[in-house]
């Protein structure tokens, strides 16, 4: 019984002091408590398997191409940035930039926009990843989302999206006068999202996210 009571203090002790900010770094009983801090973490979300298969464009003006995403087995629930690989050799040799935005993904389809529109215009030469920066946390509840992008204008003034080489994993939409519908394709819209959170040192969600997503 003494034995027990002297655990039970020293673990109200070290609660205790960690409310008021001490410097517990040299107390010989955090190794006993196996106490790590947490770490941010970046995880990204993709459906694509990295290949370039074909290079499209959207023609008119307010349509949208997106991915739906899951992250409700993860613990990061903040959008670090929305990767999105594209052109600005064809069709018309230059980049004219295009909006990002995210959409709210209840009962199976695409909702309301949740942030954004963002204009961003891409860099570099041939078909590059291009990283646009978002730093938004999802509000409380939603967990499942379409990361997308935005035509400005209408073709040939338009960046490319690109395609990969399948097979399909049938993540992909399109939006176009107020209507969503499945990407109809056999490969799949190389659009990522890298999301960013506080993690323990052992995240058992690290396993569940392999296997959602490719």
């Amino acid at each position: 019984m003494e034995k027990r009571a002297a655990v039970i203090l020293a673990i109200f002790t070290w609660a205790a002091a960690t409310a008021e900010g001490a410097d517990l770094s040299n107390d010989p009983g955090l190794d006993a408590l196996s106490l790590e801090p947490n770490e941010i973490t970046e995880q990204e979300l993709k459906w694509d398997n990295g290949t370039l298969g074909y290079v499209l464009a959207q023609f008119v003006a307010g349509a949208w191409i997106g991915n739906d995403f899951d992250c409700s087995t993860i613990v990061a629930h903040n959008i670090k940035l929305i990767r999105v690989r594209s052109s600005g050799e064809w069709p018309n040799g230059r980049w004219d930039g295009f909006n990002v935005g995210v959409f709210d993904f209840r009962g199976g389809v695409p909702g309301a926009r949740i942030w954004g529109p963002r204009f961003v215009k891409g860099s570099g030469r041939g078909y590059p990843w291009c990283d646009f920066g978002v730093n938004w946390s999802l509000p409380k509840g939603i967990r499942k989302f379409v990361a997308a992008v935005g035509q400005c204008y209408n073709y040939p003034n338009v960046d490319p999206y690109c395609l990969d080489t399948g097979p399909p994993q049938r993540r992909g939409w399109t939006y176009y006068l107020g209507t969503w519908q499945r990407l109809e394709s056999e490969s799949n819209l190389m659009l990522r999202v890298v999301m960013q959170g506080d993690i323990g040192v052992a995240p058992t969600s690290l396993g569940r996210v392999k296997a959602l997503y490719y």
